[in-house]
């Protein structure tokens, strides 16, 4: 796309990590885990520097570019859906963490595997779509750099997140 839709792609992109933090935070009691300031900083990086990050590492020329952009804009729609969900499983374990019961602990992983399984099937779907828009090098490039950007992203978060008790 355009200047213009790229900037609607990154903004939307920004407005649901900084909802899911936001989220996140809030979930907070003053007796659990604050998050840290480096967290925090890392989704805020990350948010702002996403798509160019993407778009560097696949290199796409003029032609790839216009229709990669508004498929990548429909994926990562998908997936902040999914990550909103995510948000919400780990804000109800967070809120109910000093007295939570095996049962609804087991209900949150049951939900947790549910979203894993729901972003592989979108990260498949998606994976056909931009497969005709992109040689298969670039996709797999894709969603290698989505994994390790995720990966970044989950890993700052699970330095906030205590484990089970």
């Amino acid at each position: 796309p355009d200047d213009e839709g790229r900037k609607e792609i990154s903004m939307i992109k920004k407005t649901v990590l900084l909802v899911a933090v936001a989220l996140f935070v809030l979930s907070l009691s003053s007796a659990q885990a604050q998050i840290r300031d480096e967290t925090i900083l890392t989704y805020e990086v990350l948010s702002e520097e996403w798509e160019s990050l993407i778009g560097g590492v696949l290199d796409l020329s003029a032609e790839e570019a216009e229709a990669f952009w508004p498929l990548y804009g429909e994926y990562t729609t998908a997936k902040g859906l999914l990550w909103e969900e995510r948000i919400d499983v780990i804000a109800m374990f967070l809120a109910g963490y000093e007295t939570m019961g095996a049962e609804i602990a087991r209900g949150l992983l049951s939900a947790s595997f549910d979203i894993d399984e729901k972003m592989l099937a979108v990260e498949r779907e998606y994976a056909d779509k931009f497969d005709d828009v992109l040689p298969l090098n670039k996709v797999v490039r894709l969603f290698q750099a989505e994994n390790k950007l995720e990966t970044t992203m989950m890993m700052e978060l699970a330095k906030d997140i205590p484990l089970a008790k």
